[in-house]
């Protein structure tokens, strides 16, 4: 996905997870961390374009990426803000959720992602939404909005936290069974026609 709505929906699902205990801060900083797996656009200064393209969505988006760094930002959390009320724990599935939403959500494009990366270079793609799909965004980027403005205190801010993430959710929801139908149409097409 586009670094726009990795933003929104890291902003959004921060709030959902930590809000009460970090108020706005938290949008902040599930922001940051759903934005972390794109870091390896530095490379991009260094290399030419076939590479940069078969090295992003590499090992900064793996599994094991996920696993390293969100116990470095759980233990960063519990540092820097120690009288937020959050445990180890909670900072680890806060950061941990960010970051494997992020993959997970980049493995529904087309380009792959190297989720086993560094043991395996197989690309895992669900071939399903565009990067940059307005239709999965808008929701996302009206919840932003509507959170990022409304007071901390405001009884609003639940309902533009589920219009934020159920929205997308049924988008997904609509692509996969376009995908499973299309799918399945074009396997029963060119079985009538006998091309394997």
């Amino acid at each position: 996905m586009d670094s726009i709505t990795h933003i929104a929906l890291g902003a959004i699902l921060g709030e959902a997870l930590a809000g009460r205990q970090l108020g706005k801060k938290a949008m902040l900083l599930g922001a940051v961390a759903q934005s972390l797996p794109d870091i390896d656009f530095i490379a991009s200064f260094w290399l030419d374009t076939a590479h940069d393209v078969a090295a992003h969505r590499g090992i900064t988006h793996s599994l094991l990426f996920v696993a390293v760094v969100s116990l470095l930002f759980a233990w960063l959390g519990r540092r820097w803000w120690p009288r937020a009320g959050m445990s180890f724990g909670r900072w680890w599935l806060f950061a941990g959720l960010e970051l494997f939403i992020h993959i997970l959500l980049d493995a529904f494009n087309a380009y792959g992602t190297g989720w086993f990366e560094p043991f395996s270079h197989y690309r895992l793609s669900f071939n399903v939404l565009f990067v940059a799909d307005p239709f999965f965004s808008i929701g996302l980027g009206i919840s932003f909005l509507a959170l990022l403005f409304l007071r901390s205190s405001s009884r609003r801010r639940r309902f533009w936290i589920r219009f934020g993430l159920i929205l997308p959710c049924c988008y997904l929801y609509y692509c996969l069974l376009n995908k499973y139908r299309i799918d399945k149409w074009a396997e029963q097409s060119l079985q009538a026609h006998q091309i394997r």
